[in-house]
């Protein structure tokens, strides 16, 4: 399968070509790393390491994950890691590009996965206790807190 529908918005396997922009995804969601005190291109290569670690670590651990660059049109606007193999759908990432933030795509794409899932599954996911924009919008959207280490919390819908 080469393309998913998000709601209004498409999922397409990514290409090379979109290695810098999901390059700049991750690094826009790590603050921790713009906040080093060191060179941008220091920073830069830490987060292409770390970058890459999480690939291998999603592959291992969910090596039937699928992932998506969510566009609208030709405009790249974020990246989903899903996992459906089992009762459970797992979103393993959801990822929105900085520009792109606020303006309903993973609210979009949360509802199109509802709506796949209803009364047939379960939808998980985890998200930074201190992330408060995404835990706002997990709330509004349904899931509720299963678990809570400290630094995460376990989320579920249906």
């Amino acid at each position: 399968m080469n393309e998913r529908r998000f709601g209004a918005l498409t999922g397409r396997a990514p290409h090379v070509s979109d290695s810098a922009f999901l390059a700049a995804l991750y690094l826009a969601t790590r603050p921790d790393l713009g906040a080093l005190p060191v060179p941008r291109s220091v920073i830069e290569g830490i987060a292409r390491h770390q970058q890459q670690l999480q690939i291998e670590a999603y592959a291992q651990r969910y090596p039937a994950a699928e992932t998506w660059l969510l566009t609208d049109g030709e405009e790249a606007l974020g990246r989903v890691v899903l996992d459906w193999t089992s009762d459970t759908l797992r979103v393993v990432d959801l990822a929105v590009a900085p520009h792109a933030r606020r303006h309903g795509v993973a609210r979009t794409v949360l509802g199109a996965l509802q709506d796949a899932c209803r009364g047939q599954r379960t939808i998980a996911l985890r998200v930074r206790v201190e992330n408060a924009a995404a835990r706002a919008l997990y709330a509004a959207c349904g899931f509720a807190v299963v678990r809570d280490d400290g630094a995460t919390l376990e989320l579920a819908w249906g």
